[in-house]
């Protein structure tokens, strides 16, 4: 099987170049050249460099409210290759962010902006479904090559390991996701929050809270919401998908917890 994967692995790297990438926004599935397995591997190793690069916080109040969201959210999900963990980080950026294998960390600027946990949820949903759907990989495979990615994973060039959690999960980079990938994972996320229970309408009400934010201050908030017509069309996009699910009355939101733990996140 090994032999036939290096004999094919040319022409699988060709059809990957050709096809870019291409995403069918209703299907999780699509062509990877790296393993689950392999994937799971990377993301343990990244989830090292980045808490190294991160101020993790350790208050047992919020880790146990945002691995209940995280949790939640889980029920939702199209599928769980991995096993997802959730954390929150010390960093005033508008964001949150997931790393292959399902290492999601959601930053405290993120908590203090979010007018409701339903908003909280919205984010995290849009970046746990860039992991359901493996996009990190298939984005990493395609920008910097089949060869360094499974060296990594093998445990070679850890310098290189080190230096690429920083341009991808650090607080000066990120990773950038194709328009297509993005446009799934929110297609995606609002599917998710729907079964999970959390009004999907509150990924339109923070996408537009950061839309009037970037138009009066450019450039304050996360990279997947900084191109202004952009964000308005995925609004737009958004609220299609939430008029094609079957109509739910949402009950009225209680934000005691998430409101104690926003105030908490404020004093850090």
């Amino acid at each position: 099987m090994k032999y036939l994967k290096r004999l094919l692995l040319p022409v699988l790297i060709s059809l990957s170049i050709i096809s870019g990438c291409a995403v069918d926004k209703s299907s999780v599935g699509g062509f990877n050249l790296i393993s689950v397995s392999e994937e799971q591997q990377l993301g343990d190793k990244f989830a090292v460099e980045v808490e190294k690069q991160h101020k993790v916080i350790r208050d047992p109040e919020v880790q146990a409210y945002i691995d209940g969201v995280g949790k939640r959210l889980l029920t939702g999900v199209r599928k769980q290759d991995f096993p997802f963990t959730f954390q929150v980080v010390q960093d005033e950026s508008v964001n949150a962010f997931a790393i292959p294998g399902g290492h999601t960390y959601v930053n405290t600027g993120l908590i203090k902006a979010a007018s409701s946990e339903t908003e909280l949820a919205a984010v995290m949903a849009h970046e746990m479904n860039h992991v359901v759907a493996r996009h990190s990989t298939r984005q990493m495979t395609q920008q910097y090559g089949y060869s360094l990615i499974v060296s990594l994973v093998l445990g070679g060039q850890s310098g290189e390991l080190s230096k690429l959690a920083a341009d991808l999960f650090g607080k000066a980079g990120g990773m950038y996701y194709s328009r297509e990938m993005e446009s799934q994972a929110d297609y995606l996320g609002v599917e998710t929050m729907y079964k999970a229970g959390y009004n999907p309408d509150g990924m339109v009400s923070f996408f537009k809270k950061l839309d009037a934010a970037e138009e009066r201050q450019p450039n304050t908030i996360a990279k997947y919401f900084s191109s202004h017509p952009e964000t308005i069309d995925r609004i737009k996009d958004i609220q299609k998908e939430i008029a094609q699910l079957p109509p739910k009355s949402w009950p009225p939101e209680s934000n005691s917890q998430f409101n104690r733990i926003k105030v908490k996140v404020q004093k850090l």
